[in-house]
């Protein structure tokens, strides 16, 4: 067995004002919301963003990630303000996979996350690079269940991460350890004409290839593509459909639906929720 015991120190001073808004602000999980969580997925870490030279930002394609971000997020909030949403859904045969709740604080090195996820329940709470977890009720966890909730990844904060990700796209395009080629390329995607951008990352932190397509007026993002290895076609994309708003001006993609890339299998899709932004 392993215990979640020594993942318990969090901080209380740092986390008071944080716990206080979470414990008062009421999420409603959507009546019907998918999720799929990917097989393959970039560890993309939750850190600040980057800080990009004067010449990249003045490449085409780092003006185009720009554009983007200041429709989605007008305001600033991504990495300034804490954000909380409900994320459900279900997979490709339309059974549920993930129906949660979950918040970030403002610097985003706190997480906390409830609900349930393959087929039991999980309070979740991350600070810094320490964590804790139930499930069903128990603290005490086996391996076989730190494995099925995928509490073993990135040393117990992948939660974290690949929800920060996620969510957090175009915003998180800018972050430490991605490369974001020079040109803009005009192209098509699921049938409409996009501009697309690439973007490779660091070995250390994930070493996959991005493809990010925008519609060209307003610069929305419309989905992304990622491979493992390009050459073979592997590795999946997303469809973005219509937006979820704060009232803060933030804007996420609400509704995602993943497919495969060599076959255009489709894997299920997810949908965002009672988007609320905090202090």
């Amino acid at each position: 067995m392993i215990s979640c015991a020594a993942h318990r120190r969090l901080g209380q001073t740092a986390t008071k004002s944080y716990n206080r808004w979470m414990n008062t602000t009421s999420y409603r999980l959507p009546s019907r919301c998918w999720v799929i969580l990917p097989w393959l997925f970039v560890a993309c870490s939750i850190s600040d963003k980057t800080d990009v030279s004067e010449d990249v930002e003045e490449t085409p394609a780092a003006k185009l990630v720009a554009r983007s971000v200041e429709f989605h997020d007008p305001n600033g909030v991504w990495g300034n303000r804490q954000l909380g949403m409900s994320w459900a859904g279900t997979n490709s045969e339309g059974e549920e996979r993930v129906a949660v709740n979950f918040s970030f604080g403002v610097d985003q090195s706190e997480f906390m996350l409830s609900g349930r996820y393959a087929g039991s329940t999980i309070e979740y709470q991350v600070s810094g690079s320490e964590w804790s977890a139930t499930v069903d009720g128990q603290d005490d966890l086996s391996r076989e269940t730190m494995e099925r909730m995928r509490l073993h990844r990135e040393n117990g904060v992948f939660w974290r991460s690949y929800y920060g990700f996620l969510a957090g796209i175009p915003m998180k395009i800018r972050d430490p350890g991605a490369y974001l080629d020079p040109e803009v390329t005009a192209t098509t995607f699921e049938g409409r004409e996009v501009h697309a951008v690439r973007l490779t990352y660091e070995p250390m932190v994930g070493g996959d290839t991005w493809y990010f397509y925008f519609e060209p007026s307003t610069a929305e993002l419309v989905g992304c593509r990622f491979y493992h290895d390009e050459s073979i076609n592997d590795g999946e994309y997303l469809v973005f459909e219509g937006l979820t708003l704060s009232q803060d001006g933030l804007r996420i993609p609400r509704k995602r639906s993943w497919y495969m890339n060599i076959d255009s299998r489709f894997l299920g899709s997810d949908e965002i929720d009672g988007l609320r932004v905090g202090p």
